[in-house]
C-alpha cells in the first residue's frame, strides 16, 4: 500500500515538471488572454468609427440646412423686389421694424398764430442812392402752410458819390430820379418748405422756407402814391416755438410819376421803377403754442 502511494506522487512530480505539457498549458493561457485583448481592441474601435460617423452626420445635417436657408434668402429675395425709400410713395410699404422712416413736424408751429415781426432793411439794387429804413410786419396764419401778412417799410435816402458828382460836377438834373420813402400792403404767404441746419456744428436749427405775393403803395420823393405789386421770399430760422430769426427779400414794382425839367420847362413822365429790399429782423409768435 506504501508503495503504491509513493508511485503515486512520484508520477504526478514527474507530470507537472514535464516541458511540454507546461509549454502547451501556458500557450494556451496566452492564447486565451490574446483573444480577450483582441475583442477589447475590437469593442474600442468599432465605438471609435461610430462616434466619427455621428460627426459626419451632424456635419452634413448643417451643410444641408445652411444650403437650404440660403435657397430660401434667394428665392425670396427674387419674389420680393427691393424697396426704394427715396419715394415718400414707398413709406407705406416698410416693413414695421425693419425699415423705418421718420419724417418729424415742423418745429415751430404756426397754425391759427399771430407772427409780429421787427427788422432793418434797404435797398440793394439803386445805384444813385443808399436806401436804409425799418420793417414792421404781422400776420396771421391758418395752416401751417398758408396765411396772411401786412407790412409797412420807412425808407430813407442818401445820394451816393456817384449822384453828387453828376450834379455838382456835370451840371446834370438829378431831381428826377424817383427813390422810396415808405411802402405799406398786404400778402398771402405760402411756406412750402420746412427744414434742419447745423450752425457751427454745435447746435440744430429748424428752418422754414416762404414765398408771398401781394399789393400795395409805394410813397416817392416825388409825392406821389404808387399802386406796387410786392413779391418776396424767405426764411425764419426758430429759436424756441415762440421766437425766430428772420431775413427777407423783397421785390416791389411800381410805376412813378416825376418831373422832368428841360431847357426852363418842366413836364411829368412815368417811368418803370423796381425796389428790391433785403431785411434781417426777428419774429414772435403768438399765443403759446399747446399741440406741440
Amino acid at each position: 500500500m506504501l508503495k503504491q502511494v509513493l508511485l503515486v506522487a512520484a508520477f504526478s512530480v514527474w507530470v507537472m515538471n514535464f516541458p511540454g505539457i507546461a509549454s502547451a498549458q501556458e500557450t494556451e493561457d496566452a492564447s486565451e488572454t490574446s483573444q480577450v485583448l483582441e475583442g477589447n481592441q475590437g469593442g474600442e474601435q468599432e465605438k471609435s468609427d461610430a462616434e466619427v460617423e455621428d460627426l459626419y452626420d451632424k456635419f452634413d445635417a448643417t451643410e444641408t440646412a445652411k444650403r437650404e436657408q440660403v435657397k430660401k434668402g434667394r428665392d425670396k429675395s427674387r419674389e420680393e423686389p427691393k424697396k426704394d425709400i427715396s419715394t415718400l410713395s414707398e413709406l407705406s410699404t416698410l416693413a414695421p421694424f425693419s425699415d423705418i422712416a421718420v419724417i418729424e413736424r415742423r418745429f415751430l408751429p404756426k397754425t391759427k398764430r399771430w407772427e409780429f415781426s421787427g427788422s432793418l432793411l434797404g435797398t440793394i439794387n439803386n445805384p444813385f442812392f443808399t436806401n436804409m429804413g425799418a420793417g414792421l410786419r404781422g400776420g396771421y396764419y391758418f395752416q401751417e402752410k398758408f396765411g396772411v401778412e401786412a407790412m409797412y417799410f420807412f425808407v430813407s435816402s442818401n445820394e451816393r458819390s456817384v449822384t453828387d458828382n453828376l450834379r455838382t460836377k456835370r451840371n446834370v438834373k438829378t431831381e428826377s430820379l424817383v427813390t422810396p420813402k415808405g411802402y405799406f400792403g398786404a400778402d398771402f404767404k405760402w411756406t412750402p418748405m420746412y427744414g434742419k441746419m447745423t450752425f457751427m456744428n454745435k447746435r440744430i436749427v429748424p428752418f422754414d422756407f416762404y414765398f408771398s405775393a401781394g399789393v400795395g403803395m409805394t410813397n416817392t420823393d416825388q409825392g406821389n402814391s404808387e399802386p406796387t405789386l410786392h413779391l418776396a421770399t424767405g426764411q425764419a430760422f426758430a429759436l424756441s416755438k415762440k421766437m425766430a430769426v428772420r431775413w427777407d427779400l423783397s421785390w416791389n414794382l411800381y410805376q412813378a410819376k416825376t418831373t422832368v425839367v428841360k431847357s426852363g420847362a418842366s413836364r411829368e413822365t412815368t417811368a418803370n421803377q423796381d425796389d428790391l429790399y433785403l431785411s434781417l429782423g426777428v419774429s414772435f409768435f403768438f399765443p403759446e403754442a399747446t399741440y406741440r
